[in-house]
């Protein structure tokens, strides 16, 4: 009954992406020699949907005692105006966007177990059950994924659909992209890794700079 359940709630759709997840406008401010573009487009429900950049910052991560430079994130949600800029707010302040993204530029190569890794710790920062049907599909999207590279983006966009459920559409920096469908709250769930409890220093700060 428990696995009828999660299906009913849960579907998992896999497609190679002919069009990239996200269109960014062209021209920004660069950090780290990314261009960061202070809007994009993406589809939901088969509409189109602008984005704005909320902000951007560096995710660094210590290995052994040198902060080595991971990627450049970028959030971006449909409605500037209701979200709320704040550490305390950001997180539950999603379940008013019709669409919400974020993209994080490589700037080096990262195997996908180890980006599969970093999410599930951030993820069990925030007591996610990674267990939850929606969540682990997620995670094995990301193990499946392939190696996030060098100079390449992934994007990640949550979308609240017309049938009241929610999407996580992810695309690997070699631009496949695939669809997790859930239940209320699995945006605000998968978005926790960026904007909710910080799994450690380098999060911390990526968040802060997103922010601020």
């Amino acid at each position: 009954m428990k696995l009828l359940c999660a299906s009913l709630f849960t579907i998992l759709l896999s497609v190679n992406a002919s069009a990239a997840l996200l269109t960014p406008a062209s021209g920004g401010e660069k950090l780290e020699k990314v261009t960061l573009a202070p809007s994009a487009t993406t589809q939901v429900d088969g509409e189109s949907v602008s984005l704005t950049s909320v902000g951007a910052g560096l995710r660094a991560k210590k290995v052994v005692f040198v902060n080595v430079k991971v990627y450049v994130g970028q959030l971006y949600v449909a409605s500037l105006e209701s979200f709320k800029k704040t550490e305390s707010e950001a997180l539950s302040s999603l379940k008013n966007q019709k669409a919400v993204a974020i993209q994080l530029h490589f700037l080096r190569d990262v195997d996908a177990e180890n980006v599969q890794k970093s999410f599930k710790e951030a993820l069990a920062a925030n007591k996610i059950n990674t267990q939850e049907a929606p969540v682990q599909q997620f995670l094995d999207t990301v193990a499946k994924g392939g190696e996030a590279k060098e100079g390449k983006a992934l994007s990640i966009v949550g979308a609240h659909l017309k049938d009241g459920s929610e999407a996580i559409i992810y695309e690997t920096t070699g631009g496949n992209v695939t669809e997790i469908k859930g239940p209320a709250g699995f945006i605000e769930k998968i978005f926790s890794i960026w904007l909710g409890k910080s799994s450690d220093d380098g999060v911390a700060q990526l968040k802060k700079s997103i922010l601020k």
